[in-house]
């Protein structure tokens, strides 16, 4: 079983950091991802966890510190802000002395990229003891030439958060059809709300509407296009794009140079709080920082699944699989092995649910979140087909050019023609090298 969209296992011809770097920057980024030492805590080395999630560093220390209590191997967050940076410290250190501990990646393309390279080792003894508890579907998305290179770090499923007193103010129910979508939509633009949030801070916003329309519309066209058997500049790929544009022209988005959803400004839970935005598309990661706004699941907000463009579609949904990786050539790599198996395990999972508010990928470890438990019921009752999120599911050189042209569409929707063909040259490129 493969549910994360097929991942093509064959090779891909890395290209090596996401930029040139100056002498300056890269002497930074090898300092910070360096592992030559670690803060002390409880009479031993702490490693480092290395990672562009800046808020989560509360969460990753408070793990940390819990593993060291347990009698495993501790460690201390290292944050990035810039995920473009981030890409490119790990890929310019990977291979170095300088590379740190552990780290957070993202499966598929750009997972193989670094497996491909040597850098991650090999996780496989830890899937051995603690497999039973992961569905296979998420093995086999960490698994490369038959070993796996990560344990799951977050799971987390791309759905519609929406804001119940908004929702309850208006009288508008959950829209179950694509009419019912538009139609809620047109009622919050009349009455002065903003019915969705978009934004192009840290660029790879950019593909979250065209990942979710495409989806709603043609599911079977996303897969092929992601795996390179469709064409960006086919005619559905532009329909999708017209419909897009559409709806920014109706006024039914932010301005996505306004709004920051999920980074270290992250302005989106105020207005989604003051009832200004309504609604948002985004991954399940984002719920501790809106319960951290006071915005309470079950409560204050309430999550559906995007009704289909195509009602002959089917039940589709988005999937993001996160791993933690551990550096191939870290100083202390078997240190770093026992901290990992420790946060795989049931206990170290349960001590990052508590402190998170996410939702484990072991089903021995249950969200407390009711918004979450709906979500899994819709899964269940709707026998889901679970595609990998673009952001993974695609050559990332490809992703690249694609967040940009996708970012500039937002700003100025008009004929999609240019940007689809800008996307469809790399794509050229990149499935040519693809052996």
């Amino acid at each position: 079983m493969q549910p994360t969209g097929e991942i093509s296992r064959r090779a891909f011809i890395q290209r090596g950091g996401a930029a040139a770097l100056s002498t300056s920057m890269l002497g930074s980024l090898l300092a910070a991802c360096g592992s030559d030492s670690g803060a002390k805590a409880g009479g031993g080395a702490m490693l480092k966890m290395t990672n562009d999630k800046i808020a989560w560093k509360d969460w990753f220390a408070a793990a940390g510190k819990a593993a060291k209590t347990a009698g495993a191997v501790g460690w201390n967050p290292v944050e990035y802000s810039d995920t473009t940076t981030y890409q490119a410290a790990i890929k310019t250190t990977g291979n170095t002395p300088k590379v740190t501990d552990m780290f957070s990646w993202w499966s598929g393309w750009l997972m193989k990229e670094l497996v491909d390279a040597g850098m991650l080792a090999d996780v496989s003894s830890i899937w051995q003891k603690n497999g039973s508890a992961y569905s296979a579907g998420l093995r086999d998305a960490f698994t490369f030439g038959g070993k796996q290179y990560g344990v799951p770090l977050n799971v987390a499923y791309w759905v519609t958060y929406y804001n119940m007193h908004t929702f309850e103010k208006h009288k508008l129910d959950v829209p179950k059809t694509w009419e019912e979508f538009t139609g809620v939509c047109d009622k919050l633009k009349a009455a002065g709300v903003t019915p969705l949030a978009a934004t192009i801070d840290g660029r790879w916003p950019g593909f979250v509407y065209f990942q979710e329309l495409l989806v709603r519309k043609d599911p079977a066209l996303y897969t092929a296009l992601v795996n390179g058997k469709a064409k960006y500049t086919d005619p559905g790929v532009a329909d999708v794009m017209n419909l897009w544009g559409d709806m920014i022209k109706k006024g039914y988005f932010s301005d996505p140079s306004a709004v920051t959803i999920g980074s270290g400004a992250n302005n989106f839970p105020q207005y989604f709080k003051q009832g200004k935005i309504a609604m948002v598309t985004w991954g399940g990661w984002f719920e501790p920082t809106l319960e951290a706004a006071g915005i309470k699941g079950g409560e204050d907000y309430g999550t559906f699944i995007t009704p289909n463009v195509d009602a002959s579609a089917g039940n589709n949904l988005i999937f993001e699989a996160g791993p933690w990786c551990v550096a191939a050539r870290g100083k202390r790599r078997e240190d770093a092995l026992k901290a990992t198996e420790w946060f795989a395990s049931k206990a170290g999972q349960q001590k990052w649910i508590d402190v998170t508010g996410f939702t484990s990928a072991r089903s021995d470890v249950p969200s407390s979140n009711p918004v979450d438990k709906g979500i899994d019921d819709a899964i269940k009752a709707g026998g889901h087909k679970l595609l990998n999120r673009y952001w993974e599911a695609t050559p990332h050189d490809i992703v690249e050019v694609a967040v940009d042209q996708f970012c500039k569409f937002m700003l100025k929707p008009g004929d999609p023609a240019a940007f689809l063909q800008t996307i469809q040259k790399q794509a050229d490129q990149s499935w040519a090298s693809v052996s």
